[in-house]
C-alpha cells in the first residue's frame, strides 16, 4: 500500500510506507489539498481554484480535470470507482461526479457549514456532519436521496459508521468548549454519549474491527473503546489532527497543527514514522492499483 501526500511547498507525492518517494506527479495547482485515492484513481483538489484533477492509475498520463466545490469539507470515491463525492463547507451541499466525464450527476443541500463526509464501506450510503447545527444526514449513494436525520444535543463536527451503527462528534458550548463522542447503535433512534473531553473537536476514524476509533481533541490524538467510552492511550504530540485514516493495524495522521504527516500502530501508538514535514500536508492510503484495462473499462461506465 502507498500513500498519497499533498503540500503547497513539496507537491504532490506518492511514497511507500516509510516515507520514500515513489513518484511526483505534476500539477499546475499552487495550493493542492484533499487527496483521496482508489485502486483506479488518485484526485487532489486546489484551495486558489475550484478544480480538481484526476489521475488514472496505472496511465497516469491520462488525466480528467473535474469542478471542485468551494471549501472542501470532504471528498471521497465510490468502491466501483465510477463516482466522486464532494462536499461544500461553503455552499452547504453534497455533489456526485462521473469520473468517466466529469460531469455533475446528483447534487442535494448538506447541513450548515458541514464538516465532514463519509461513505459506507458497501458504498450504498453516505453521512455528512451537521456543523453548526445539531444533527448528522444520512444520504443514499449515488443518488443522494436523504435517508434520515440523527438529531443531536449539540453541533456535529464529525461522522463515522460503526458495526451497523453511527459515532458523532459533537462540540458543546459552555464555560469552556468541550468535545463529546456519541454512539447510534443499529436499529437505535438517540444517539448516546459516551465520552466528554475539553477542548474542540478534531478528526474522527472508525477502525476497523468496529469496536474501537480514533479521535483527536488540542489534547491530542486519541483511542477510545466505542462501546463504553473508556480511552486506551493519548499521543499529546498530535492535537487537533483534522484527517484521520485507518488501514489494518496502520493509522495515517494528517492536517496537524505542526504540518507533520505520521503514520503509526494503532495498537501500539509509540511505533510511529515521521513521512513528510510541510506547511499544509494532508495524505490518505493508496489501495493496490488494478490493471490497466480494467481500470479504464470501469471507468467508462
Amino acid at each position: 500500500m502507498d500513500v498519497l501526500i499533498t503540500d503547497p511547498k513539496a507537491g504532490v507525492l506518492l511514497t511507500d510506507l516509510t516515507g520514500c518517494v515513489l513518484g511526483r506527479i505534476e500539477h499546475r495547482f499552487l495550493s493542492p489539498y484533499c487527496p483521496v485515492a482508489s485502486a483506479g484513481h488518485l484526485l487532489f483538489a486546489c484551495r486558489s481554484a475550484r478544480d480538481c484533477l484526476c489521475i488514472h492509475r496505472g496511465a497516469q498520463e491520462e488525466r480528467l480535470l473535474l469542478p471542485s466545490l468551494p471549501a472542501l469539507g470532504g471528498m471521497c470515491i465510490s468502491p466501483c470507482g465510477r463516482y466522486l463525492y464532494q462536499l461544500s463547507t461553503e455552499a452547504d451541499c453534497l455533489h456526485t461526479l462521473h469520473l468517466g466525464s466529469g460531469e455533475l450527476c446528483y447534487a442535494m443541500p448538506a447541513g450548515v457549514f458541514p464538516r465532514s463526509l463519509t461513505l459506507s464501506r458497501d458504498g450504498r450510503q453516505l453521512l455528512v456532519a451537521g456543523g453548526a447545527v445539531s444533527e448528522a444526514g444520512l444520504y443514499a449513494a449515488p443518488e443522494l436521496w436523504p435517508l434520515g436525520t440523527i438529531h443531536t444535543k449539540h453541533p456535529c463536527f464529525a461522522a463515522a459508521f460503526w458495526k451497523g451503527g453511527i459515532v458523532l462528534l459533537c462540540a458543546a458550548e459552555g464555560a469552556e468548549l468541550q468535545t463529546i463522542l456519541y454512539t447510534l447503535p443499529p436499529g437505535g433512534v438517540r444517539p448516546r454519549e459516551k465520552l466528554r473531553l475539553p477542548g474542540q473537536p478534531g478528526g474522527l476514524c472508525v477502525c476497523p474491527d468496529g469496536l474501537t476509533a480514533l479521535l483527536s481533541t488540542p489534547d491530542g490524538l486519541m483511542k477510545a473503546e466505542l462501546a463504553t467510552g473508556k480511552l486506551l492511550w493519548n499521543r499529546p504530540e498530535w492535537p487537533l489532527a483534522m484527517r484521520l485514516e485507518v488501514s489494518g493495524p496502520l493509522a495515517l495522521v494528517s492536517d496537524t497543527l505542526c504540518g507533520r504527516i505520521c503514520l503509526l500502530e494503532h495498537k501500539e501508538p509509540w511505533k510511529q514514522r515521521i513521512l513528510l514535514t510541510g506547511e499544509d500536508a494532508q495524505a490518505c492510503f493508496c489501495p493496490k492499483p488494478v490493471h490497466k484495462a480494467a481500470m479504464l473499462c470501469a471507468s467508462s461506465r
